[in-house]
């Protein structure tokens, strides 16, 4: 059976700033390798290196339709479509316009439902996973992909298994909040709870199924939307009058936490990280714009002025043209601190 790959793009990347902007986020930065994050997920599941998959469909927001379109361009290759949404509604609205659209073709086909920006060095492994996970979309799961811990993350949600549906699935038997550190480490050692990894995979049926039983007004609006929605360029755009009343929420709490048809497919060992701040960043080769005297463990990245640092260490340094970012290696959640503050002090042209 084909598999629609639905790649959600909305996110702001925040707490990457000052490379991450509204107009740029992270998912379309350079970051790890010499393409985008946002390439790295096309690629991963294009018809190219897996016939099973059709051509990648993307929603995002209403601002980045020529952003995509320049980042295909790059590769190459053409999307199945692009569909922008005029105002962010999370991942719940996003999972209903993309059920929607795939049930115009066959309400019974595969979606698989993942954000732009992780990064999955292991693509090989990652593709396994998903073929595990067929079965259980195709009898009905809503299938999630449950991400082996290396280490009590104190900031990534994380599911339970529950009974075994078949080779690496199981119904999922709990999903649970963020952690603090004690609560992490008893779900490491009890080896039944992963990672969240935020990646589904589904029959658009189901999905639309579970919607209206759990949260019909998000696929009434959702549907709506696309049902009003026009072409703009090579892009879709959703009915904003139709797409506003929508309510906010994560697929996690408005389906997910409620259905009895989530399953997660575990473990999931493809070296996946959600690159959720710079502490998470490998060290780059430094370039000639970074000059390093002594110290370790430093993240320097520039893309404007020389940065030069002496006898520091587990530092991030960041610098663009219009900003430096310095801040201690295990203090990198206070970016988006940073970010609110400079809202507060209308320095939009920062954000």
């Amino acid at each position: 059976m084909k598999i629609q790959p639905v790649i959600m793009s909305g996110g702001s990347g925040t707490r990457l700033w000052p490379m991450s902007r509204q107009n740029r986020p992270k998912q379309f930065l350079k970051l790890v390798t010499d393409k985008s994050m946002f390439q790295e997920t096309v690629l991963r599941v294009s018809p190219e290196v897996d016939p099973n998959f059709e051509p990648p469909v993307v929603i995002a927001g209403a601002k980045h339709g020529p952003v995509i379109t320049e980042e295909f361009r790059e590769l190459d290759m053409v999307p199945g479509d692009i569909i922008l949404e005029p105002c962010a509604r999370n991942t719940a609205a996003v999972a209903a316009v993309a059920s929607a659209w795939v049930a115009r073709h066959d309400d019974d086909a595969l979606i698989l439902l993942m954000p732009a920006d992780h990064h999955i060095p292991d693509g090989e492994g990652f593709r396994a996973a998903i073929a595990k996970a067929v079965k259980a979309a195709e009898d009905g799961y809503i299938a999630i992909f449950g991400i082996k811990p290396t280490r009590p993350h104190t900031g990534y949600g994380y599911i339970q298994t529950g009974e075994a549906l078949s080779d690496s699935v199981y119904k999922a038997a709990a999903f649970r909040e963020k952690p603090d550190r004690k609560t992490a480490e008893a779900y490491l050692a009890d080896g039944r709870h992963y990672w969240n990894a935020g990646i589904f995979l589904f029959r658009a049926s189901a999905m639309l199924e579970e919607l209206k039983n759990h949260a019909p007004e998000i696929k009434s609006a959702a549907i709506a939307a696309l049902d009003k929605s026009v072409m703009s360029g090579a892009a879709i755009r959703l009915d904003e009058d139709a797409f506003s009343p929508c309510p906010s929420n994560s697929l996690d709490y408005a389906v997910m936490e409620k259905t009895a048809k989530a399953a997660i497919v575990a473990p999931v060992d493809v070296g996946w990280t959600d690159i959720g701040s710079w502490s998470e960043v490998e060290t780059q080769p430094q370039g000639r714009n970074v000059v390093v005297l002594g110290g370790a463990g430093n993240i320097i990245r520039t893309e404007g002025p020389l940065v030069a640092a002496a006898g520091v260490s587990d530092l991030i340094i960041i610098a663009v043209d219009d900003a430096v970012l310095v801040a201690p290696r295990d203090n990198a959640q206070a970016v988006r601190e940073i970010v609110e503050e400079l809202k507060k002090r209308g320095r939009e042209d920062l954000l």
